[in-house]
């Protein structure tokens, strides 16, 4: 019979560890490579927030140079020569209001019963009758024409009694023709037919006999 004894110490063997020298540099490495990647996150932040910085420093420099050149326009004393220009043109201004405010009632007290009256004529036009002349005064109305019928002049001063700038004028003197064309003239195409010539007055002109009136042939 034999038995095998063992004469090796257990304390001899060699122990293997569970973390050697490989695992542990890789491991290293890893923790270096995050490292090196969290520094670069960090580092990009930075750059972002130092360039946002500069960025509101140069707004906060600008502002503040603005604020100073208005701080200095406000201190400055006004200009002499820019407040007598403001007068001068002020004084232009006022003297032009006045020329037209007097120019505005010259126009108007020149037109006072000439352009209404010279409106009314115009509509007052009545088919078969036609003016030949007018004269138009402060009291004095004078109407040269002709018509057709002595129907139509009647007509005619009744639309023109309708007009406002001729309500309650009263003509004082009526003077009515009978007109014939004849010889040659009647014959000819542009021979005007049988028609009456008349004249209305009212009131008396004044003299001189052309101050405040219209006259027209």
């Amino acid at each position: 019979m034999s038995q095998q004894i063992n004469l090796i110490s257990p304390l001899l063997l060699k122990k293997r560890y569970a973390f050697g020298l490989r695992e542990m540099a890789l491991g290293l490495g890893v923790i270096l490579a995050g490292a090196l990647a969290w520094g670069g996150v960090i580092y990009y932040q930075a750059g972002v927030l130092e360039a946002r910085a500069a960025q509101q420093e140069s707004l906060q420099a600008t502002a503040q140079q603005e604020l100073d050149q208005l701080n200095a326009g406000a201190m400055r004393p006004p200009s002499a020569l820019l407040a007598a220009r403001v007068k001068a043109i002020q004084a232009q201004v006022a003297q032009r209001e006045v020329l037209l405010a007097s120019i505005t009632r010259t126009i108007e007290h020149a037109s006072a019963g000439f352009s209404p009256r010279m409106r009314a004529l115009a509509q007052s036009d009545t088919e078969g009758v036609w003016l030949n002349g007018f004269t138009l005064a402060p009291g004095h109305v004078a109407l040269k024409g002709s018509a057709l019928n002595a129907g139509l002049l009647t007509t005619y001063m009744d639309r023109l009694g309708e007009q406002a700038a001729f309500s309650g004028t009263q003509f004082s003197g009526l003077d009515a023709a009978l007109a014939q064309a004849s010889g040659e003239g009647a014959a000819s195409p542009g021979a005007q037919p049988d028609h009456i010539d008349f004249s209305l007055y009212s009131g008396r002109l004044e003299k001189p006999a052309d101050k405040g009136g219209a006259h027209a042939q």
